[in-house]
């Protein structure tokens, strides 16, 4: 069960993390930000080799450590610097309240919803990105689930993006190509989908985006503010962490 607090789990990204403790410089629980400061040009510096780029520094909502984003052999990623200077750390930090990667933001403004799939209403005011393989039981499961969030809330949309990461490439093909939620039904229901006659690089250029993005599992989704859920969620959760994004009436 997700609890108010907040989970760091450290894994490899451009190094291995060679402390875990930050130095003792710090502020640690981050209660005084106002003493410092990381610019862009420096955050770089503090990179291994490999970086190509740093495109933001901000404080993390982790107390003590900053957010670096940029960019490092064409795929993007986020790492954390304490206020120290000291240390570097790599990974996945997750609320856990609601299981939201937040050390992960996608600019959505790369999301392509060509070749896409809608589920749900197409005037619907809040839209988040779903990726999806057929082959995968947890994504046949959430596909459940989504079809009830949008039944139950008609304000709520999803984009799916078929990958071939179980599939081949010929069945997400052949559904991405039907533009048709009822083949992508047939698909997540292990039934047979009917041949298509056309030509499309929507697949591949969604594997290319979700390596670019790190996106590394299916199922994924893509919240409207970018930052990213994993894995198969019920319909009341995904309901109550979609409808903040719901205009205000």
């Amino acid at each position: 069960m997700w609890r108010n607090l907040v989970l760091v789990i450290f894994v490899s990204l451009l190094l291995p993390a060679s402390a875990w403790s930050f130095g003792g410089d710090g502020c640690g629980a981050g209660e005084c930000k106002d003493c410092h400061s990381l610019t862009k040009e420096e955050a770089f510096k503090l990179l291994p080799p490999g970086a190509d780029r740093v495109d933001s520094v901000e404080f993390s909502d982790v107390g003590g450590l900053w957010e670096i984003k940029g960019e490092a052999r064409g795929r993007m990623f986020t790492v954390f610097i304490d206020f120290s200077k000291q240390y570097l750390v790599s990974g996945r930090v997750v609320r856990i309240s609601d299981g939201t990667e937040i050390s992960r933001k996608i600019n959505m403004d790369e999301i392509r919803s060509e070749g896409a799939l809608l589920l749900g209403r197409e005037d619907a005011p809040v839209k988040a990105y779903v990726f999806t393989d057929a082959k995968c039981d947890h994504c046949r499961m959430l596909h459940q689930e989504l079809k009830k969030v949008v039944a139950q809330q008609p304000k709520i949309a999803f984009y799916i993006k078929v990958m071939a990461m179980l599939s081949d490439t010929k069945l997400a093909t052949d559904i991405v190509c039907s533009g048709s939620a009822e083949v992508l039904e047939l698909a997540m229901a292990d039934q047979a989908v009917p041949e298509q006659d056309c030509t499309t690089n929507a697949v591949e250029e969604t594997l290319e985006f979700a390596q670019k993005w790190q996106i590394r599992s299916t199922p994924t989704m893509v919240l409207p503010d970018g930052h990213v859920l994993m894995g198969a969620r019920p319909a009341e959760e995904l309901i109550k962490e979609l409808s903040v994004f719901l205009p205000k009436e």
